[in-house]
């Protein structure tokens, strides 16, 4: 398969595409994301408690189940943010504009493919998920007044685009890239950053098959917005995909506990039974496949 439109992109990965020099960027990365942004949030919690990121509730930890404590949360994927910018330059002589695409083309990319997906999104929240569906519907319970929320709703889509940035470059920006040109094929190194995507999402709070199904569906994202990058020649689509699916998921009605700090609602549900469910992992394939194929027609437009 041929990506006319990412050539631009591939161009300064293919000046240094060794595995070795991937993986020392990947280590760096992995570095940051397991000690340093855990010593950062835990400095933050010493010197600012009432925007301390991690809770102790019955003996589990909870992270960003208030708006400033998921404020922080999100923010500290500034820590990623810098670490592939400077990596990339230093491993593989990238500069930003190598890891995004042209600005000027994402920026319209991103605008285009959020018109059409901020449409669609609205529309299937609508839809009863299988959780809501049947004898005994998940209750929502309200966890803040309207206005409390629209108050921290612009500080919170700011921490979500710190984070959503982070991962598109780290993930699409840079290791798609760098992996396509060192196996020199488009499938083969998009399947990787995928499955790197994937294991970026392993769960300790799941179990067995539940645990699975967070992992998959990363996987099926990665290769979602890999396709996206590849068929705009920037990151502008992933970006919107990316953006909307978190927002989706964090503000309106997140699980409760973990990441529900910016939730209008919360639900109480065992995501352990939820995710144990195979048509849980079907509903929520058709959302991403519905998604992905409206940003498609968007960029043929």
């Amino acid at each position: 398969m041929q990506y006319s439109a990412y050539k631009d992109m591939l161009s300064s990965a293919y000046r240094k595409p060794s595995y070795g020099r991937i993986a020392a960027v990947v280590a760096l990365c992995f570095l940051v994301t397991t000690i340093a942004t855990p010593i950062f949030l835990g400095l933050v919690g010493k010197i600012a408690p009432e925007l301390t990121p991690v809770q102790v509730t019955q003996g589990s930890f909870e992270i960003g189940v208030t708006p400033g404590g998921l404020f922080i949360v999100l923010a500290s994927f500034a820590l990623l943010l810098l670490t592939t910018i400077l990596s990339a330059k230093r491993f593989a002589d990238r500069d930003l504009r190598s890891l995004t695409g042209p600005i000027p083309q994402m920026r319209l990319d991103f605008i285009l493919s959020m018109k059409w997906l901020v449409g669609i999104t609205v529309v299937l929240l609508l839809v009863p998920t299988p959780h809501n569906s049947g004898d005994t519907p998940v209750e929502l319970i309200a966890q803040m007044p309207i206005s409390i929320w629209l108050a921290w709703l612009p500080l919170g889509l700011l921490g979500l685009a710190v984070q959503v940035i982070a991962e598109e470059v780290f993930f699409r920006g840079y290791l798609q890239t760098q992996l396509v040109a060192a196996t020199k094929s488009y499938s083969k190194g998009m399947v990787l950053a995928a499955l790197l995507f994937g294991v970026g999402h392993v769960s300790m709070d799941l179990t067995g098959y539940a645990a699975l199904v967070p992992v998959l569906w990363a996987v099926l994202f990665g290769l979602a917005a890999g396709d996206l990058t590849a068929r705009s020649g920037t990151l502008g689509p992933a970006l919107a995909l990316h953006f909307t699916n978190n927002m989706a998921a964090l503000f309106i009605a997140p699980p409760q506990g973990q990441l529900s700090g910016f939730g209008l609602w919360t639900r109480q549900i065992d995501l352990n039974s939820a995710y144990a469910d195979p048509i849980t992992m079907v509903f929520e394939g058709l959302i991403l496949l519905i998604t992905w194929l409206t940003v498609r027609i968007a960029l043929m437009r």
